[in-house]
């Protein structure tokens, strides 16, 4: 064989070795996505009036009596629907630096085979997961558990995560169209590179 020749057959054979190791970032995250609730509402909490002072003159009763109606009014309290959470929550990432892209490998939360685009900073990585409702990969995603466990989620308009670059605390917010959110995500993720987790079986 030629040396030409077989310095070409190694360098081609060299090629998907090199392609595959596109990413230059790996991260397991795992925590937990609480659902439910609903933006905190402000209400008269009945057990806050305050009861009339008792007074010897008739027109001071008149006015306790007006003081007590206005803090009636006036006195107030936080309510908030009870959250559900589970703690089974996982996200596989692997990041890409040359195009900064974000691609979920594996998860519960986000939709396997999804690539978002992703910002780094020196504090954090972010990104949004903005859902293609006739796209196939939706359509597979809104048969997972997630949207069995809670429902309103179809309603899920974009998925926003931060990830702390010290910490590797995640968090992330799901939105509904109005801006409202339905759920959230708090994790913990540890950085793995390539070749440390298991090795395909097929």
């Amino acid at each position: 064989m030629k040396p030409a020749l077989l310095v070409g057959l190694v360098l081609a054979a060299a090629v998907p070795a090199a392609s595959a190791q596109m990413f230059h970032l790996y991260l397991d995250c795992r925590g937990t996505v609480s659902a439910g609730g609903e933006p905190i509402k402000r209400a008269i909490d009945r057990g806050l009036v305050e009861k009339p002072e008792e007074t010897a003159g008739e027109g001071k009763g008149d006015k306790s009596d007006d003081r007590s109606d206005a803090n009636a009014r006036m006195r107030t309290t936080l309510r908030a629907v009870p959250v559900i959470k589970s703690d089974g929550a996982y996200l596989y990432l692997a990041l890409r630096d040359n195009n900064m892209t974000a691609f979920v490998q594996r998860s519960n939360v986000l939709p396997v085979g999804e690539r978002m685009k992703y910002t780094a900073t020196d504090a954090y990585y972010a990104a949004t997961y903005q859902p293609q409702r006739g796209g196939k990969v939706f359509m597979d995603f809104k048969g997972t558990q997630l949207f069995k466990w809670y429902p309103p989620f179809e309603k899920l308009a974009a998925t926003r995560v931060s990830i702390d670059r010290q910490t590797g605390d995640l968090e992330g917010e799901m939105v509904g169209p109005e801006g409202e959110v339905l759920g959230r995500m708090d994790m913990t993720c540890t950085p793995k590179k390539d070749g440390e987790g298991p090795a395909p079986r097929f």
